[in-house]
């Protein structure tokens, strides 16, 4: 329970001191289907990867970037209609937006997202890979944002997830060492 508050409010505060939460734009080169997995925009620059942005109020999320298009491959798609919202098309000009309110990390949010949204024949690969990502980011914290002179943090919070896998890892063994 511990780590996970850390972890929490590390993303959260890291995220506002680096600035991902800033907002990003661009628009629309060609007009999109609802089904459409890969997004052609002006330009991609200053939105983060992975992460997610709106269109017309549909959230997509998405893993990789070129210099402007947003895509996706089979094991970390791009998913439209993310979160409550629905796929729907859009026409060529429309305005694409990061949500500037975003509290947790991008890269997180779209995890959570494929986990929340897989389904199909491929869910058992994008929710086990999504699932390792998500654990990927709790275990190597993102402790950038406090600069070289805390650096630390960084290496005492790698020393306690070790220790914490460790436990894990003898819990499931059934070691018991006294």
């Amino acid at each position: 329970m511990f780590f996970g508050f850390v972890w929490l409010m590390t993303c959260i505060a890291g995220g506002f001191l680096t600035g991902q939460v800033a907002g990003a734009s661009t628009h629309l080169t060609a007009d999109i289907s609802a089904t459409d997995t890969t997004i052609s925009v002006a330009s991609t620059a200053g939105f983060p990867e992975p992460g997610e942005f709106i269109i017309e109020g549909e959230r997509i999320v998405y893993s990789g970037r070129t210099a402007t298009s947003f895509v996706g491959n089979v094991a970390r798609p791009l998913v439209r209609g993310a979160g409550d919202t629905t796929a729907a098309t859009h026409s060529s000009g429309e305005a694409v937006r990061t949500q500037e309110s975003a509290l947790i990390n991008n890269a997180v949010d779209y995890n959570l997202a494929i986990i929340s949204d897989a389904t199909g024949l491929m869910a058992f690969i994008q929710v086990p890979v999504a699932v390792f990502d998500t654990l990927k980011t709790f275990i190597a914290a993102p402790f950038g944002f406090l600069g070289t002179d805390l650096a630390i943090i960084t290496a005492i919070w790698g020393i306690m997830m070790l220790g914490l896998i460790v436990t894990i890892f003898m819990m499931m063994v059934g070691g018991r060492r006294v």
